[in-house]
């Protein structure tokens, strides 16, 4: 087994992060208050699961921190965030929230789009009827979970893979299998897997992304998305393009690109 799937599966199993935080700040602009009103929001999978679905949708183009808090923005703004409420508001209305003077998203139109697409599909699909949650619901199996996320406008490979894979470990769901849950291939997995050695270093964004997937499955047949929360942390946390800290990161014990840097220092 490689280390770093050991790793990954001493930290990342089911409902191990059911109590920490969906949203750490970042840029430092909402107060710690906000920020704590807004995990609260997306973890109510009882009252509010389509707040968990549509934050999801938002995350892209975006930092985490910015897509998970807009539920909350859009609950101050319209006084609800009952499904049936957020049914009742047109679409106008939404990009005109989205688009304000501090816009919501990086591109307020298309987000607040999808945000109204994803409301209209929990409330009108003949299987949901306004619950998000039976989207999870009695252990489906990993291709029927991420097929469901993808149905949803603006719900692309990566976040349907991520979305399941948060529902397990901060949520403690369980699937009837897990095969078909493949790493969120974004910059900062692809620049760790390259780094560790697991990939070729290639220019090719999508070629990187491919590659990751497919070493990822190779790892770990049975959950190759295992490693993604691992991989996630370390690229954002200590794997920077430049300058990375290598000698805090917790990977750098079977990191060939550490071990090339310390050969090249002790020459």
């Amino acid at each position: 087994m490689h280390p770093l799937i050991d790793l990954a599966k001493q930290t990342c199993y089911r409902g191990s992060d059911i109590n920490a935080r969906l949203i750490e700040p970042t840029s430092g602009k909402d107060s710690d208050e906000f920020i704590a009103a807004a995990n609260a929001l997306v973890h109510d999978l009882e009252h509010y699961p389509h707040a968990f679905v549509l934050a999801c949708i938002l995350d892209t183009s975006v930092a985490a921190d910015v897509a998970w808090t807009i539920p909350l923005r859009v609950k101050e703004a319209l006084g609800t965030f009952d499904i049936n409420q957020l049914y009742a508001v047109k679409l106008e209305h939404y990009v005109e929230l989205f688009s304000g003077e501090r816009k919501w998203h990086r591109y307020p139109a298309r987000s607040a789009k999808f945000f109204y697409e994803g409301v209209k599909r929990i409330v009108e699909n003949e299987q949901m009827k306004g619950n998000a949650s039976v989207m999870w619901e009695g252990k489906p199996s990993s291709q029927e979970i991420v097929l469901r996320f993808m149905e949803f406008k603006g719900c692309g490979f990566k976040i349907a893979n991520m979305a399941p894979n948060l529902l397990y470990r901060y949520f403690g769901v369980e699937f009837s299998d897990y095969r078909f849950f493949d790493i969120a291939p974004d910059v900062h997995t692809t620049r760790v897997f390259s780094r560790l050695g697991l990939t070729p270093a290639t220019s090719n964004a999508e070629a990187a992304k491919i590659y990751t997937i497919c070493s990822a499955r190779e790892l770990n047949p049975e959950f190759p998305g295992i490693v993604d929360s691992v991989c996630w942390k370390a690229g954002r946390t200590y794997c920077s393009p430049s300058n990375p800290k290598c000698e805090e990161c917790p990977l750098k014990a079977f990191c060939k690109h550490f071990q090339k840097q310390k050969e090249a220092m002790e020459e």
